[in-house]
């Protein structure tokens, strides 16, 4: 085997939202159905196998996505397979092409295709990232297919980086005292206990004396972080950091102290200051301050809102923050924002959003919404597939589909309990 040719190589763009392929690099549930009931190319699956398409792939999910088009064109497990051996023989970075592979794979394994479960396996036994593969499937499949790796895992034990071991989860919680080998492995890897929560030392420190310290233009950074997570962790609502809001957030090192959390749990009583920072983009608080004045605000604070939308839109390079925006716009009812979250449900490539412009719409256009849901049962992300097994019109092609998700051994729990809730009651 040779080394990946497209490692590192990440120069690449989003094909058009109104394509079939731009679709499926997005996850959408339309081009999902598409595939479940037509022939297409097996390529175009491929392609986002090979590729990690996520806007953010800390919170975009994907894999079940992708496992279901591979079952549904029929592709081979063969190409995916090579690309596991391939791509772990980089250690650099590639674009997580070795972590998606590992994660459709072990999709597929719960889907019962034996050839990826069997390759997971080997992969353990011989490949160069085993430590990655092994926690992965440890922590998706049923013990029983996993377990009896341990005498394997032992043997390589003693070459495997402590810091690639997730302490406290499967496989080593159930290994833990098995085999001196991996005891000595999870010995090495077991975290510092010397961590100390920063704000500890203010924990019996009265508020006025907190207040104090916030308010010395002299402190150091350090000392105004531990202060502000006390306020934010461990303290209550205290509307006098009101008070010394401009001060702080007119510091250089405003966002890095931890400014935002703590006026967040003000809630409500930010929305005077929130307004008033809400009018300038440069404030180090705007955006804290939209999200407020869409949580809490009234119908005043739609015009800040909508300027806040239209400044997202004129940044092209960030899809982040239209989730709270919607979630303002339903709960204020302003019905003149649907076309605009009707073409982010199409066009955003980062899915995690997605569940809230649809819950939006519902609120806001329901009636057309609803007509969309079947598509949205396919969707990437399972909150919107949740949305849609409640609230899909019931016709009999929903019917269908939901029992497909209800009896999918690789949905998401609450998809397959709402879709079984729903055939049940209609």
């Amino acid at each position: 085997m040779t080394d990946d040719p497209d490692a590192g190589n990440d120069c690449w763009s989003y094909a058009s939202a109104t394509t079939l392929r731009g679709a499926l690099q997005r996850g959408c549930g339309a081009a999902g159905a598409w595939v479940a009931a037509h022939r297409v190319d097996p390529e175009l699956v491929l392609d986002c196998v090979r590729r990690d398409y996520r806007w953010d792939r800390q919170v975009d999910e994907r894999a079940v996505y992708l496992a279901r088009l591979v079952l549904d064109v029929e592709l081979s497990i063969d190409p995916i397979v090579e690309q596991l051996w391939r791509t772990g023989l980089n250690r650099k970075y590639d674009g997580n092409r070795f972590g998606q592979t590992v994660d459709v794979l072990a999709v597929l394994g719960q889907a019962h295709v034996a050839v990826a479960v069997a390759a997971l396996r080997r992969y353990v036994c011989e490949g160069e990232r085993w430590v990655e593969v092994l926690q992965a499937v440890a922590e998706t499949w049923p013990g029983e297919w996993w377990d009896d790796l341990a005498p394997v895992v032992a043997g390589r034990a003693a070459d495997a980086s402590p810091e690639e071991v997730f302490f406290g989860r499967e496989p080593w919680s159930s290994w833990a005292g098995r085999d001196r080998r991996i005891d000595v492995l999870l010995e090495r890897a077991q975290p510092s206990v010397s961590w100390r929560c920063p704000s500890l030392s203010y924990r019996d420190t009265p508020v006025a004396g907190l207040l104090g310290l916030l308010a010395d233009p002299d402190a150091q950074p350090e000392v105004l972080s531990a202060v502000l997570h006390e306020f934010a962790r461990h303290r209550g609502p205290e509307p006098r950091l009101l008070d010394v809001a401009d001060q702080l957030a007119a510091r250089p090192d405003a966002r890095w102290i931890g400014l935002i959390h703590a006026f967040t749990k003000l809630g409500p009583q930010t929305v005077g200051h929130a307004r008033r920072w809400a009018r300038s983009p440069s404030h180090p608080l705007w955006w804290r301050a939209v999200v407020t004045l869409a949580e809490h605000g009234d119908a005043a604070d739609v015009p800040a809102l909508l300027a806040a939308l239209d400044r997202l839109d004129g940044d092209k390079d960030d899809w982040c923050g239209y989730d709270d925006l919607a979630r303002g716009f339903a709960r204020l009812g302003v019905t003149d924002v649907a076309p605009r979250l009707r073409s982010l449900w199409r066009r955003s490539p980062h899915s995690f959003e997605r569940a809230a412009y649809v819950e939006a719409l519902l609120t806001l256009d329901p009636d057309a919404t609803r007509q969309q849901l079947p598509d949205a049962l396919a969707d990437c992300e399972a909150d919107v597939r949740l949305v849609a097994a409640r609230h899909a019109p019931l016709t009999g092609e929903v019917r269908r589909r939901l029992g497909r998700l209800r009896d999918s051994p690789i949905e998401n729990p609450d998809v397959r309990e709402a879709a079984a809730h729903r055939l049940a009651s209609g």
